[in-house]
């Protein structure tokens, strides 16, 4: 899950080439200053890949500043990161509950739990949910109720629990004992604390949630999103490695089994010149690595959209590069074979002084043939143009048209007439439409979960949204207990306008057979 090994975030300030002395910020405003003046790249046709293009764009030109000031909020660059997902979160939500995990357990706990009850041997009836915490750390705990809202006996409402044989403190919502949301906090063996806040995850329950940990040299490790039994993120998730100058966004995006699926971004460190930058991808992901169409930039002399494989450039690219040395900057469309150029690139350089013209330049596995135009063939770039228009222009979600985009590209880039990639995901957006679903995560298809038995039974659930305030009741039908829990989070989900829908109808669809927990 891209656990950070860095302690100190430290940004190199000077690009040392030919003898000369370049500052990233001379870079980032070189490229930049380039970015603004040349426009888009002139190959480009698709829709799905102009969108990219813009993508990559609005990050590159956003500067990635770093001080004591952005050690608490995020800078322009790790914003532009994160606007790309608003479709899946709220960066608000998640900003509160990060300045609450600041401010420490028990004002975490006041703020979101200002009333508690005062009853005490109440039973917890399943202390099966689990915390996400440190290497080697417990995840669950055998839990003792302290005080708080009781219902014949058993911890109903809010309440507070602590566990034996452990520093770890509960306080949060329990329903008919079980532990639904709240605050925890531990001090792990190490002396570092984590605090958790949100959802409580538990077999058949995928949970919203953050976990922070807090070292003791400063540094912050944040992780929001829909975290699974295991602790893994199931559906959306952002890793953020908070330093004390910056709070950089590692990953973001869609998840499955704890590794990066769909459309999502990261960002790593590489090497430009003598300084290690923060490079940034974002588009289609499989198991971590970027697979399908997507684009990168180091934001100070390269950017590219195009297709990706196992996290290498493979198939068609479209990129421009500015050098901050000599005031070059040209566009180029070509193929990519394993992370090298291979064949013909079509080039269009462009100097501050002379307008260098179109050529084309010959690649052999990444290494330079010669300039001569012969075999230049954009017949696959063509076809990927026609295709993905047809996307472009369809009523659906931007996140959905780079997924069905990257599917399409897959296959024509693939040779052979294949449509299977294509075939698969238009399948699965056809679930979504038949179930209500939006947005461009993975679903899980309908009728194939829990077949429930028995009469059918309604209870009366009472949801308090947290952004307004306001409270209301609603009638939950529900045959199995575990049924019953997911449909309350089903309402309250939608009752209060959240952005985690995907993870309420994937809870739905494993706890009662239906993704709107209609119990049959």
């Amino acid at each position: 899950m891209f656990k950070p090994v860095f302690a100190i975030l430290s940004v190199a300030g000077v690009l040392a080439l030919g003898g000369c002395e370049t500052t990233v910020n001379d870079a980032y405003q070189s490229l930049s200053s380039e970015i603004i003046l040349r426009g888009t790249n002139p190959y480009i046709e698709a829709p799905v890949l102009k969108d990219l293009e813009d993508r990559i764009k609005t990050i590159a030109l956003a500067p990635n500043l770093d001080g004591a000031f952005y050690s608490t909020t995020f800078n322009p660059r790790n914003d532009a990161i994160l606007a790309n997902f608003d479709e899946m979160f709220s960066k608000d939500v998640m900003m509160e509950d990060i300045t609450l995990a600041r401010a420490g357990f028990d004002a975490a706990a006041a703020t979101r739990y200002p009333v508690t009850g005062t009853q005490t041997g109440c039973a917890i009836t399943d202390p099966s949910g689990y915390f996400v915490n440190g290497e080697g750390e417990p995840n669950r705990f055998d839990w003792e109720f302290v005080k708080g809202d009781c219902a014949d006996g058993i911890a109903h409402g809010v309440g507070e629990a602590r566990a034996s044989g452990a520093e770890a403190r509960f306080i949060g919502r329990f329903d008919q004992g079980v532990m639904l949301e709240g605050v925890f906090t531990m001090v792990q063996k190490d002396g570092d604390r984590v605090i958790q806040i949100g959802g409580v995850s538990a077999q058949n329950r995928i949970a919203r949630l953050l976990n922070t940990e807090f070292r003791a040299n400063g540094f912050q490790w944040h992780r929001y999103g829909d975290f699974d039994n295991d602790g893994k993120f199931s559906g959306f998730g952002a890793n953020i490695w908070n330093y004390t100058n910056m709070m950089l966004v590692k990953a973001v995006g869609h998840f499955a089994d704890g590794k990066l699926n769909g459309f999502a971004a990261q960002q790593d460190k590489r090497k430009v010149g003598e300084a290690e930058v923060w490079a940034v991808w974002i588009g289609t992901y499989a198991d971590d690595k970027m697979d399908g169409v997507g684009a990168w930039t180091n934001g100070l002399s390269d950017l590219a959209v195009g297709e990706w494989k196992d996290g290498k450039q493979n198939g068609v690219a479209f990129g421009q590069y500015a050098s901050y040395l000599d005031s070059y900057h040209e566009f180029y469309a070509g193929r990519y074979v394993d992370g090298k150029r291979h064949g013909p690139f079509k080039v269009l350089g462009q100097n501050a002084f002379v307008d260098d013209g179109y050529t084309v330049e010959n690649y052999n596995h990444g290494e330079f043939v010669d300039d001569s135009d012969d075999g230049l063939d954009f017949g696959q770039v063509f076809a990927l143009a026609a295709g993905t228009a047809v996307i472009g222009s369809s009523n659906i979600s931007d996140i959905s048209k780079v997924e069905i985009g990257g599917a399409f590209a897959a296959d024509v880039l693939g040779g052979g007439g294949n449509s299977g990639n294509l075939q698969s995901l238009q399948q699965n957006y056809q679930l979504q439409q038949q179930n209500g679903q939006t947005g461009g995560a993975t679903q899980v298809a309908a009728g194939t979960g829990v077949q429930a038995g028995g009469a059918l039974k309604t209870y009366k659930a009472t949801i308090t949204c947290e952004q307004t305030g306001v409270t209301s009741q609603i009638d939950v039908p529900y045959r199995t207990e575990q049924c019953r829990i997911a449909a309350v989070d089903f309402a309250t989900t939608y009752s209060c306008n959240k952005l985690d829908q995907e993870r309420v109808t994937r809870n739905c669809q494993s706890a009662c057979g239906h993704p709107q927990c209609l119990e049959q």
